[in-house]
């Protein structure tokens, strides 16, 4: 979260001294780290499943004796959060769709600005034959 929060004051103050200048205009940093994101979408959801083996840092004492006490044990915890579980599916499947969006008005963005890019260039040579 830290990483994040740096690159985007990194990215305000490019913005920044870039639009203090006259001479240049912002260029829309097409630059999506999507995958960064999808990562950990998949790593939640595959943490968020019902465990159906017992950790091996919790092979101690009494666990370590009786399977049935570790069956029963993960069957307490499966029922206990079940409604996180549930919880966390939502949250993984908004975040999805919401990056899902992103993405495409990333791109219309994107796509926007080289149209806008070009109409500026080609109203500047129309200027340029008109002065002519």
């Amino acid at each position: 979260m830290a990483r994040v929060h740096e690159q985007v004051l990194r990215r305000d103050e490019k913005f920044s001294s870039e639009m203090l200048r006259a001479d240049r205009t912002y260029i829309y940093a097409s630059e999506l780290d999507a995958a960064s994101v999808e990562a950990l979408l998949h790593n939640a959801r595959k943490m968020a499943n019902v465990r159906t083996a017992w950790p091996p840092r919790l092979w101690i004492f009494p666990f370590s004796l009786s399977r049935w006490l570790r069956r029963a044990a993960l069957r307490l915890f499966a029922f206990l959060f079940n409604d996180q579980r549930h919880v966390n599916f939502a949250l993984i499947e908004a975040v999805r769709q919401q990056l899902q969006i992103t993405k495409e008005i990333h791109a219309l963005v994107a796509s926007q600005q080289s149209e806008l890019r070009l109409l500026a260039d080609r109203l500047e040579q129309i200027e340029r034959a008109d002065a002519k």
